[in-house]
């Protein structure tokens, strides 16, 4: 059983990315005798605030649990609004350089040269969404309503 069962599903997805970068962080750290205390610090931080997926206990005030899951939920579906904006839009932008057939335009002859292209596409929308204020001021929200969360079921 996953360390994420009985979240939903928003939750669990969340969850696991956050896991695996802790998991990352911790790599890092293990691999590079160079890394920092301040690093360490950071990693150590990360692991205490995302390592017990579980929701608040019951003995948890119902309220505070509520509001701080309503919060997340907002959050998440924001970020991932934000996501989804961005794959729309590598989509429009792969679309359009299939379309040009101008005198600039590469013509795609395999499948290498087409993952290429869907990968420039699928870069500059990202980098058209990761630069808004918008994206910083989601991504900001979704870890502090994740870090209320984990604070309000916290019992240590």
């Amino acid at each position: 059983m996953s360390e994420a069962a009985g979240l939903p599903p928003f939750m669990a997805a969340c969850l696991e990315a956050q896991q695996a970068f802790a998991r990352l962080a911790a790599a890092a750290i293990a691999t590079d005798p160079a890394t920092s205390g301040a690093a360490q610090v950071f990693a150590a931080q990360y692991r205490r605030l995302f390592a017990q997926p579980e929701l608040p206990a019951a003995e948890v005030d119902a309220a505070v649990t509520g509001e701080s899951v309503r919060r997340y939920q907002r959050a998440v579906e924001q970020a991932g609004k934000l996501l989804n904006e961005a794959a729309a839009d590598a989509g429009r932008r792969l679309g359009a350089a299939l379309a040009d057939n101008g005198p600039d335009a590469a013509p795609i002859t395999t499948l290498r040269e087409l993952q290429t292209l869907w990968i420039d596409c699928g870069e500059a929308a990202w980098s058209a969404t990761a630069h808004r204020k918008e994206f910083a001021e989601a991504q900001a929200e979704l870890l502090a309503a994740w870090a209320a969360l984990r604070a309000s079921g916290s019992t240590g």
